[in-house]
């Protein structure tokens, strides 16, 4: 009785560290930079404009219906808003961050259920300061919010693996939180749990169970989950949103594809992207694994993983569109893997030590030349963005703490204290990313913020100039950062642009490789109000001089 109570008082501590780990890195930076485009402005501009036009039924941007996603995102963000009392940054990322946070606990759940709690532990710590999982979990997206509840759908789908006695409760539920994944971003929500699933069963011939899950009553649930999610959108949105969403966004774009087309190996070479820095393990983790998979008792929680990792990558690669963030739900599989690895070494298991100790040192090298090049990286950087200004105080703070990190690495790799090692490594994660997105993003607003056109923008028709923008230029980011729902557009014919010979303040926004084909249309001469770039974007605001210098 009382090593139980031991043990739950060290599993309550290991829930919190993680939950304190995790909160503390997604939460403690997340509104210092500003919405970044494309993704990040104009999803938070769709939920503004639910909460300030209280219209929630059917996503708007620029108060026109938006049919590429779902609206159960942006409800969470309507209600972050409201919550909060405020519509900025840090209350746009809330439900994300929160989210990520929340798919830590998961990996942790599930790496104690499927293994044991150490293995838990460093799954959840490794998925926090894994690249990709790191940079989704601070910026405004659907990715880790369906990541979420796909993993609460896997504890649900493994619990039920192991609890005959309440089986179908698990499944049924399984099936629940898969569709509420696959209402907040699409199929992949109900795809890579249960086709996980169904492989699995498959491989470890396990028929029996296979046939004993509940999968009609299981399939109605998830079937009513979509009827009460998608429903009244579809409803409120009518037959051309309803088509759009269902079928053209999901079937059309994984068979034919719309835009982010790939070749058939992109998930070959994302994937171990996506796991840096810890995919440096993952040979070692796949050795070791291959050997301990012969042990009957551990073989279904190693296949099991394995096959997360795996054939919901091969479904993707089929697939018309790709973007290495739609692999997200798969980081996690990745993260046990490599977490089981890591804990039995920190448990004292020595096998493939070499294939640990190796990628240490070159971790601890990369991070003394990280920090011998980083103060030269301002320079090189204002070659490519001259209007940038950098400041080179927290470029040489860091390469300080990569120095000094990186010859402790070394060192204590060298003296075999593996324990030491691993969990300085997860420190100098932490850490690096920690002030990278304190000190070091927030310096690129400049080039990737659309701030500063939403601030000009926001001037110009204070002051009553009609402004509107040239072939359905973007409105997301230009939007959020002004009072305005909605901005007007000119098409590109003669009679699109005839407003700008008649309207008394007439100025239009256009993307610089426009120009010609505006100037060829408004046969007028045109002067630059305002210009500046978005990333590798130029933008121009331009007026007719006749307006303003009564030029007949």
């Amino acid at each position: 009785m009382a090593s139980s109570e031991i043990a739950k008082k060290w599993i309550v501590l290991m829930i919190a560290g993680c939950l304190l780990f995790s909160g503390t890195l997604f939460f403690a930076n997340l509104g210092r930079r500003d919405l970044w485009n494309p993704d990040e402005p104009r999803y938070a501009q769709i939920a503004k404009e639910m909460t300030l036009c209280h219209a929630y039924g059917v996503p708007r941007l620029n108060e026109t219906v938006y049919t590429q996603k779902p609206p159960l995102f942006f409800w969470m963000v309507v209600g972050s808003f409201k919550v909060f009392h405020t519509i900025n940054e840090w209350t746009a990322r809330f439900p994300v961050a929160l989210s990520a946070v929340l798919c830590v606990l998961f990996v942790f759940l599930i790496g104690r259920q499927l293994f044991d709690p150490w293995t838990g532990v460093f799954s959840a710590l490794l998925l926090a300061t894994t690249s990709e999982f790191f940079w989704l979990a601070i910026r405004v997206n659907l990715d880790t919010v369906m990541t979420l509840f796909i993993l609460i759908s896997f504890y649900l789908i493994i619990r039920g693996l192991d609890e005959e006695r309440r089986r179908n409760l698990w499944f049924r539920l399984a099936f629940l939180f898969a569709g509420i994944a696959t209402v907040v971003k699409g199929p992949l929500g109900i795809v890579v749990p249960f086709l996980t699933l169904i492989v699995y069963l498959l491989i470890m011939r396990e028929f029996k169970t296979l046939k004993r899950i509940p999968w009609i009553s299981g399939f109605g649930i998830f079937a009513l989950t979509l009827a009460v999610g998608l429903g009244p959108s579809c409803w409120m949105g009518g037959k051309a949103y309803t088509h759009e969403l269902l079928f053209r966004q999901t079937l059309t774009r994984y068979l034919h594809g719309i835009n982010h087309k790939a070749g058939a190996l992109f998930y070959l070479y994302t994937y171990p992207e996506s796991l840096l820095p810890w995919v440096l393990f993952l040979p070692a983790a796949i050795l070791l694994i291959f050997r301990k998979i012969r042990d009957p008792q551990i073989r279904p929680a190693l296949s099991l993983v394995l096959v997360w990792m795996v054939a919901p990558l091969v479904f993707l690669s089929f697939s018309g569109s790709k973007r290495q963030l739609y692999i997200l739900p798969l980081i996690p599989a990745g993260c046990l893997l490599i977490g089981y690895y890591v804990s039995l070494l920190f448990r004292g298991e020595r096998r493939f030590l070499a294939w640990f100790r190796v990628p240490v040192y070159g971790v601890g090298v990369l991070l003394v030349v990280a920090g011998i090049v980083l103060p030269f990286v301002p320079r090189i950087i204002q070659f490519r963005f001259p209007e940038l200004t950098l400041r080179l105080v927290p470029f040489i703070g860091i390469a300080i703490f990569c120095m000094v990190t990186g010859l402790i690495l070394c060192f204590l790799n060298g003296s075999k204290r593996i324990r030491s090692v691993l969990w300085v490594m997860i420190l100098i994660f932490f850490g690096v990313y920690f002030s990278g997105s304190r000190w070091i993003l927030p310096l690129f607003n400049t080039v990737k913020s659309p701030r500063a056109l939403g601030t000009e923008i926001q001037k110009l028709v204070d002051e009553g100039v009609d402004l509107r923008t040239f072939m359905g230029l973007e409105h997301a980011g230009i939007l959020f950062y002004t009072h305005l729902t909605r901005i007007g557009t000119i098409p590109p014919t003669p009679e699109g642009v005839a407003f700008f010979k008649t309207s008394p303040k007439a100025a239009v926004l256009l993307i610089r490789r426009q120009l010609k084909m505006f100037a060829r249309l408004s046969h007028v001469p045109l002067r630059v109000l305002w210009k500046g770039r978005i990333g590798h974007r130029k933008f121009l605001i331009l007026e007719p001089v006749t307006v303003k210098e009564g030029v007949p």
